[in-house]
């Protein structure tokens, strides 16, 4: 009998503790990293694959995805979307409810290959319809209820979600978001807020975070935004972030700038976390997958290691998984995303018009997840 069922040979493995990039092959048997070492000896290995000049890294974690798939009108399915696309983590971020979860878990989380984490919608109906908000009537913001159905299912809720646009809330977000926020104290959880086009200012909603909760969409180009006027971070989010909260990108169809983006990052404001808000309105154009989403940041001017980073560790930190995702060392499970790097010429598109010229992008190459190489779906299209 073979010492190792499976080599990863020559990798360029990120280490996300150190947050260093290093020459290194990695070993596995009976589906855990057994060894990380300079030099491994694949004769005392079952099968062994050579990635030269690709990068190791743990698992991706997507914080921000859609996969209520037949219920939640935007959304996925999973295994197809991000299992297929190099991501084996995901975290739903409300599209069930307390009405619904129950649903949600044994018709898509008991039956997907991924591993779903999910922040519970305020909402009852969770994310249902297109043109009817789930707290234009604030009846559904039920705490009782959400807490309730947190605690049934704390196998994979990790928080509160609520959305707290003008189409989604109305002028009930003030009103949601202390709701949301009992909620998320009662089971001492995160809360995760959607802006964008909210009633009220930034001030009276994110100034009422707490250390650990996340804002998401947070780079959108509409109204009620985290730059002013000048081209500036506003105080009131800067002051979340010296206390702890968490500002993640969530992409999607109509929340990621460009131009913003940039002016944070200009600023000294890059975000905690790169998630792609993954959805059937967005999956075509311009979101595609989360390596895309990291692939802009890239371009934007961050370092490898930091969008490894705000896709891997920095979630899994968030989620209080870090002891077993978001890292690779032995004796834990074999958890692996692996990335090339491809040169050329990208377009890249955000979700408000804008568009970049970009030298180099992230493309999934191999997924080792639950003790098998899961192959990588084609892109969905050659121009980003």
């Amino acid at each position: 009998m073979k010492k190792y069922d499976l080599v990863i040979k020559n990798g360029l493995l990120f280490d996300s503790e150190l947050k260093i990039i290093k020459n290194s092959d990695l070993a596995i048997k009976d589906n855990l990293i057994v060894s990380i070492s300079s030099s491994i000896d694949t004769d005392d290995a079952t099968e062994f694959i050579d990635i030269s000049n690709r990068y190791v890294l743990p698992g991706l974690i997507d914080l921000h995805v859609h996969v209520w798939w037949g219920v939640a009108h935007l959304s996925v399915e999973v295994d197809k979307t991000s299992l297929g696309r190099g991501v084996p983590v995901v975290v739903d971020a409300g599209s069930s409810g307390s009405n619904t979860v129950d649903g949600f878990k044994r018709y898509v989380i008991d039956q997907s290959e991924s591993k779903i984490l999910a922040f519970l919608n305020i909402s009852g109906m969770g994310q249902l319809d297109n043109d009817i908000g789930e707290l234009e009537d604030i009846r559904w913001a039920r705490v009782s209820e959400a807490v309730t159905a947190a605690k049934s299912h704390k196998d994979f809720i990790v928080g509160i979600k609520v959305r707290l646009s003008n189409h989604i809330a109305g002028a009930n977000d003030l009103i949601a978001l202390e709701r949301s926020l009992e909620a998320a104290e009662h089971l001492e959880m995160p809360l995760m807020i959607h802006i964008g086009d909210t009633k009220h200012s930034l001030d009276s909603i994110i100034g009422k975070l707490r250390k650990g909760d996340v804002v998401t969409h947070s780079f959108h180009g509409r109204k009620k935004g985290i730059i002013d006027n000048n081209g500036k971070v506003i105080d009131v989010v800067r002051d979340a972030r010296s206390r702890g909260v968490n500002f993640d990108v969530g992409h999607g169809a109509g929340s990621f700038s460009f131009d913003i983006a940039e002016k944070a990052l200009e600023d000294g404001f890059p975000p905690d976390t790169i998630s792609s808000d993954l959805h059937k309105y967005n999956i075509n154009s311009p979101v595609f997958d989360l390596a895309t989403t990291m692939s802009k940041y890239l371009h934007m001017g961050l370092s490898l290691e930091e969008v490894f980073s705000m896709s891997t560790i920095s979630p899994a930190r968030i989620l209080n998984i870090s002891e077993n995702f978001g890292i690779l060392k032995e004796n834990t499970e074999a958890n692996i995303t692996v990335l090339k790097e491809e040169k050329g010429s990208f377009n890249f598109r955000d979700a408000m018009g804008g568009e970049r010229l970009g030298t180099k992008r992230l493309v999934p190459d191999l997924l080792v997840w639950g003790g098998k190489i899961h192959p990588i779906l084609p892109h969905r299209s050659k121009n980003y």
